[in-house]
């Protein structure tokens, strides 16, 4: 039995590991055909200290439960006697945020916690419904169609969507079932006491080890492959993966695949179109071409689901985030920060200027973020919520600033006008507009994410954000490693099932951790 593997990302890494670990498949018959350059997808790495960093930011917790499992036999890029799921645990344990300013409002000051976040008791019911909604009720619902509009101007909401990235015009099936899955942070949405983080950037921390535990294998990677089709078998009650067309250096090929061979295809990225800027230069507007393969199946065969929902142009409207990642030789901003919220530097978390036309949050890094990364130098990072809004101070779009534009803007809004010059002196501002990050929010209805094993695959299976699998949420890595994890386990029958995915309105604790907050405790 060979493995083809397609998308080179935390999804397709974890697939290669998987196949190794759970189904026996050694590593010269496995084969990840990555498009880019480099391996990662969406954990991505890029720049330098000098030209300045560009970095993703993430969300994690302790129930990743199909992650951690996969990472725990994963050798750690920095200390290789513990594995990465250890280090990850040892190094939250010793540095967990304390985040002691979550808001900031228009005057520079901090806003204060209220203990029921400025919810009513209709809110809490209204949520309570959401959650307790069957999924196919909801379907092709928006989340504003259960809320008054002073839900939206609530505390919990900023909190909430500035941390999960939920807008009022997203979808209520996700929204439901990051109600239930993250239940247990109502609590504490406002210190982040239970988010985690990595020890160092998620390039180096996941993608590198995996990368490294599956090289000595003998596991083929071919970075510049482009598969741009599948062929089948002519039968039309089965599905059977009989060819992969790639295209690499130029030229076009064709891959034989046998019957009892597996496919295992990303369907999509939410890094698709990606465009990095400079300090002088905004980023680029985003080409064309996302999940051109996904779009191919899905045009010839049912059951595919339907990528228009996630990427056709028009949705960039309602998906798009601007980041930037800010390298710095100087303290400034930190110091003055760590002096407004009162956190100390690299232990805060997100930090969300409320009345700023981007509401923007930003977090400085536990540094050093980047192995390798000078002393002298400092990484933090942002992103708009709404980067199609003119700014404040500078009256452009999000979009449409450059580097500098945007550092300003932000150093601005907090109030640190005195300390702008040497902030602008020291600091290098990467911006990066990924305008279908932020899509897995938006509504869909039954049958728009296909299946892991679709109906009548004998060897195919789909992976990544962009599959459906049962209670879990996406734009996590664990998304990613759990439907690797199951296509796997349906197709070879090998190997344990995935675990349970955490429900937390099954769980005591946190049913009570909610009803604290809706007491005001």
């Amino acid at each position: 039995m060979k493995a083809h593997i397609v998308g080179g990302g935390f999804g397709g890494l974890a697939a290669a590991v998987l196949l190794v670990r759970n189904a026996g498949i050694s590593g010269p018959d496995i084969t990840i055909y990555e498009a880019g350059d480099v391996l990662g997808g969406g954990l991505y790495l890029q720049g330098t200290a000098q030209r300045g960093y560009n970095l993703p930011g993430s969300v994690f917790d302790r129930e990743f439960r199909c992650a951690f499992d996969l990472l725990a036999g994963i050798p750690a890029a920095k200390t290789p006697a513990m594995s990465v799921t250890d280090e990850f645990f040892a190094f939250n344990d010793a540095e967990p945020f304390d985040d002691r300013g979550r808001i900031v409002d228009r005057d520079g000051r901090l806003v204060a916690h209220d203990p029921r976040f400025g919810l009513t008791l209709g809110d809490f019911l209204r949520l309570a419904r959401v959650a307790l909604t069957p999924e196919a009720w909801l379907a092709g619902r928006r989340i504003d169609a259960f809320f008054p509009e002073a839900f939206f101007a609530s505390e919990f909401w900023l909190l909430w969507s500035t941390l999960m990235g939920s807008l009022p015009q997203h979808g209520a099936v996700e929204f439901r079932r990051y109600l239930n899955r993250f239940l247990y942070l109502f609590p504490n949405l406002s210190d982040m006491t239970h988010i985690l983080r990595t020890p160092y950037c998620q390039k180096q921390a996941f993608v590198e080890p995996m990368a490294a535990w599956l090289h000595p294998l003998g596991v083929n990677v071919l970075t510049g492959a482009v598969v741009t089709d599948l062929a089948f078998a002519p039968a039309t009650e089965r599905i059977t993966v009989v060819g992969l067309e790639v295209e690499r250096a130029g030229a076009a090929y064709p891959i034989a695949v046998a019957p009892e061979d597996l496919v295992l295809v990303t369907t999509g990225s939410q890094a698709a179109c990606m465009s990095v800027g400079s300090m002088t230069e905004a980023p680029k507007p985003p080409g064309g071409g996302a999940a051109a393969l996904w779009r191919r199946l899905a045009e010839r065969r049912a059951g595919f689901g339907n990528p228009d929902v996630w990427f056709a142009a028009d949705k960039a409207a309602d998906s798009r985030w601007v980041a930037f990642t800010v390298t710095t030789t100087g303290t400034d901003f930190q110091d003055s920060l760590a002096r407004l919220t009162g956190s100390k530097s690299g232990s805060g978390g997100l930090v969300t200027l409320r009345d700023a036309p981007w509401v923007p949050s930003v977090t400085v890094f536990h540094n050093p973020e980047v192995l390798g990364q000078p002393q002298d130098a400092t990484v933090w990072w942002g992103y708009g919520l709404y980067p199609d809004r003119p700014g404040g101070h500078v009256r452009k779009a999000m979009t449409e600033c450059a580097g500098a534009e945007i550092l300003e803007e932000v150093v601005r809004q907090f109030g640190f006008d005195g300390r702008l010059a040497a902030i602008m002196r020291t600091s290098t501002c990467v911006p990066c507009c990924l305008p279908f990050v932020n899509n897995i929010w938006l509504p869909r209805k039954g049958g728009d994410r296909p299946a892991v094993v679709p109906e009548g695959s004998s060897n195919l299976g789909l992976i990544g954000q962009y599959v459906e699998t049962p209670r879990d949420i996406a734009f996590t890595i664990e998304y990613s490693a759990r439907t690797a994890w199951e296509a796997i386990h349906r197709l070879t029958g090998r190997g344990p099932a995935p675990p349970p995915v955490y429900q937390s309105q099954l769980d005591p604790k946190a049913l009570l951790a909610a009803l604290g907050v809706i007491l005001g405790r």
